[in-house]
C-alpha cells in the first residue's frame, strides 16, 4: 500500500487550484462569423486564481480548418496575432450582469480564410505555493465562421 505523504497533497492542492487560474474567450464566442480583412477585438478573460500568481505570457493566433478536423493551438498557428505578455485587469466598474474577471483586449484583423477556423491561445502562468513557483499552462481554443467582406 502507498502512502501519499504532504509534499504530493500539497501538489495535488495546488494542482487543482492551478485548474482555477484558467483564461477563457470573452468574444468572439464559439460559432461566432467574422468578415475577412475587418478588425475585431478579442477578450481573453482570466478569473482570479486562488493562490497569488505571475503571469508569464500569451500566444494569439488562427488556423484554418480542414474538412476533417481543426488545429489545435498547441499544434501550431496559421496566423500569429500576438505573442508577448499578458496583463490582465479589472473592469473599474460593473454594470449588472458583468462579471468581475480579470481581462485584456487585443485587436486583430481577420484574415482570408474560407470557412471555419481555430481562434486560439496558449497561456502561461506560474502560481505561487509554500514550496516556491509551479507552472500552468492551458491551450484554448473556439471555433469560427470566416465569411469573404
Amino acid at each position: 500500500m502507498k502512502t501519499i505523504t504532504s509534499s504530493a497533497l500539497a501538489l495535488l492542492a495546488l494542482a487543482g487550484s492551478s485548474l482555477a487560474q484558467g483564461a477563457s474567450f470573452a468574444y468572439p464566442l464559439e460559432g461566432d462569423t467574422l468578415v475577412a480583412g475587418q478588425s475585431v477585438d478579442v477578450r481573453i478573460d482570466r478569473a482570479t486564481p486562488s493562490d497569488p500568481t505571475t503571469e508569464a505570457g500569451i500566444g494569439l493566433g488562427m488556423s484554418a480548418c480542414t474538412s476533417e478536423s481543426c488545429p489545435s493551438p498547441e499544434t501550431s498557428f496559421e496566423y500569429l496575432f500576438f505573442a508577448g505578455g499578458f496583463n490582465p485587469q479589472r473592469p473599474t466598474t460593473i454594470s449588472p450582469g458583468e462579471d468581475f474577471n480579470a481581462f485584456q483586449n487585443f485587436t486583430i484583423t481577420v484574415p482570408s480564410i474560407n470557412g471555419n477556423a481555430t481562434l486560439g491561445f496558449l497561456h502561461t502562468s506560474f502560481g505561487e505555493g509554500a514550496a516556491g513557483f509551479f507552472p500552468f499552462s492551458e491551450s484554448v481554443a473556439i471555433t469560427v465562421n470566416i465569411v469573404a467582406a
